[in-house]
């Protein structure tokens, strides 16, 4: 979460989220929804806690400060400021499930860290070790990442971020496309990028190595790369440089190319089972609630006649 570049965006749009939220709050007019599932979006929490509905988060986001997970060093305004995005951006949530590299599920409060979850879309896919490095880096120059991947002919560069089809020797830029990008993310020898969750997390789970570049102001991507470097599945240097690569290399190949750790990665029922009984107990408690209610309301009207 970039925090300047979070609140312009969510400033903007201020009126698309209004919009929304007059929608969903028809919407449920015609349906009368009993909960409202969130990932970390604003208008479904605003609107959860305007209708009193229960709102189940499922994000990663809460997972940064988690009393059970290791807090990641960093400037004390840094940290603030993604407290405050959080906070703003998903106000109001009943229950939170947010996925980390735990190997453990732990609440406190009403939010449960939880271990990662497998893809089901890689069942599709033959997942091994190949001879090739997949690279996400859509914020770089792409002449810098070429200077620095062509001073390693022996070896072969996949980059995507650019949706550009061209070859320099050894760094073959591919096209955007979700099919391709996971054909090779799958049978890479290991994975380059910066530290945002979705990618690490896949990362993690088809059991890749990685060369991380975390956004220095994004203290999200800061936590997501110091928490994989303690489990040594991740390499952090301060740039990308041929020093770094050579570095990176000499860590990977010492492994094989293939993670120690073990990580946790439960199936998607495992999440869905935890949120399923926290809902039967919150629905059967609610349902007491209103039953109390409605009894005291005819106690008091008898009292009335």
């Amino acid at each position: 979460v970039d925090v300047n570049k979070t609140i312009q965006t969510n400033f903007w749009k201020m009126g698309e989220y209004s919009k929304a939220r007059r929608e969903l709050i028809e919407l449920d007019e015609k349906e009368n929804y009993d909960v409202i599932f969130s990932d970390f979006e604003p208008s479904t929490s605003i609107v959860g806690r305007k209708l009193k509905k229960i709102v189940i988060g499922i994000d990663h986001q809460h997972a940064i400060f988690h009393p059970a997970a290791e807090e990641a060093p960093g400037k004390i305004h840094e940290k603030i400021g993604i407290k405050f995005v959080i906070n703003v951006i998903f106000p109001y949530f009943s229950h939170c499930f947010s996925i980390d590299y735990t190997s453990s599920i732990q609440t406190v409060d009403n939010i449960t860290i939880f271990p990662l979850i497998w893809k089901p879309e890689f069942d599709h896919y033959d997942i091994y070790q190949g001879e090739h490095f997949t690279v996400y880096l859509a914020r770089y120059d792409p002449k810098a990442i070429v200077k620095v991947f062509s001073r390693f002919p022996n070896e072969t560069f996949y980059i995507y971020g650019f949706n550009k089809k061209e070859q320099k020797g050894n760094v073959i830029f591919r096209e955007t496309g979700r099919k391709e990008f996971l054909k090779d993310l799958v049978t890479s020898k290991a994975v380059i990028g910066n530290a945002g969750f979705s990618f690490t997390w896949e990362a993690c789970i088809l059991n890749k190595l990685i060369l991380a570049l975390p956004h220095k102001n994004q203290f999200e991507q800061v936590t997501n790369a110091y928490r994989l470097q303690q489990l040594n599945r991740a390499f952090v240097p301060d740039e990308l440089s041929e020093k770094s690569f050579a570095a990176f290399l000499d860590w990977g190949e010492s492994m094989n190319f293939t993670p120690q750790t073990k990580l946790v990665t439960l199936p998607p029922s495992a999440l869905m089972s935890r949120v399923y009984a926290f809902l039967e107990e919150e629905l059967h408690t609610d349902l007491k609630t209103k039953r109390l209610h409605q009894e005291k309301e005819r106690v008091l009207l008898r009292q009335k006649a």
